[in-house]
């Protein structure tokens, strides 16, 4: 009885050995076939570069695809602020003076793009693309960009029209173009330099700015007139330099293929 229990488990181990042995081997000729699949496909979709690297994305390119997924927030966003601010401009404070305090929120408006990276720990998945992380912030600052410019103008003819004059209308785009510069040079370098804290420090920033711009209009009601035309130019020269400089140091990052700003 016990060489008969004995033999049979034998025989049992021996089938299932081979029953194992033979699954095994399918499975190896299934995964040699699906590994040539891959790899006859790959060949027929990518071009012989002859080992030069993939070339990135082209920016013209990118800068579409960034307006087809970010364009609707950006420029929402700006419509609806633009809505607000001028509302408040026809009905409240329709003097040029309090346009420096209102311009930070156009910066304000399209953070939530500019800082999404950042918000939802992104970086690292960013920065290995293919379109570099700094043709992201390059082409979310030119449609950014083109948002608030519309806003501005929109703004400021609309200060022409309550006043019925266009005399000051030199000035008027000065007090939109100093606090928009303030605000950008410090977001950028936020951006460039901080972690996870850049958005709330940005945030502090720009309302500070736009606190600040309002009580300047109330307190040092000089500062806004023609006489004082000289010092707006020399803040609006001395905020494009430091502009240019970041525009410029993200452009060569974006030809290398580095990351601009931190992994936070």
């Amino acid at each position: 009885m016990r060489s008969r229990g004995l033999k049979k488990h034998l025989q049992q181990s021996l089938q299932q050995e081979e029953e194992l042995e033979k699954k095994l081997n399918e499975n190896a000729g299934k995964l040699k076939e699906t590994i040539k699949l891959c790899t006859g496909m790959m060949r027929e979709q990518k071009p012989d570069l002859n080992g030069q690297k993939e070339p990135r994305t082209d920016f013209v390119q990118y800068l579409s695809d960034i307006l087809r997924f970010e364009g609707l927030p950006i420029f929402g966003l700006q419509a609806v602020m633009l809505f607000f601010i001028c509302l408040t401009i026809s009905t409240v404070a329709d003097i040029p003076q309090y346009i420096p305090a209102f311009i930070p929120l156009f910066v304000l408006a399209f953070m939530p793009v500019m800082f999404k990276c950042q918000y939802y720990g992104m970086g690292e998945i960013e920065a290995v693309t293919r379109a570099s992380a700094s043709q992201v912030i390059l082409a979310k600052l030119v449609l950014a960009g083109a948002a608030n410019l519309i806003c501005m103008t929109v703004l400021v003819s609309l200060e022409v029209y309550l006043h019925k004059s266009y005399r000051e209308i030199g000035q008027m785009i000065l007090y939109c173009m100093v606090p928009y510069l303030v605000c950008m040079v410090s977001m950028l370098y936020l951006i460039r330099s901080q972690g996870k804290e850049s958005m709330q420090l940005c945030v502090i920033i720009v309302f500070g700015s736009s606190v600040g711009w309002g009580v300047l209009a109330r307190t040092v009601p000089w500062l806004y007139d023609a006489s004082a035309f000289g010092l707006w130019i020399a803040a609006f020269l001395f905020f494009t330099v430091f502009f240019i400089k970041e525009i410029y140091f993200i452009i060569i990052t974006m030809k290398e293929g580095k990351m601009y700003g931190t992994i936070a």
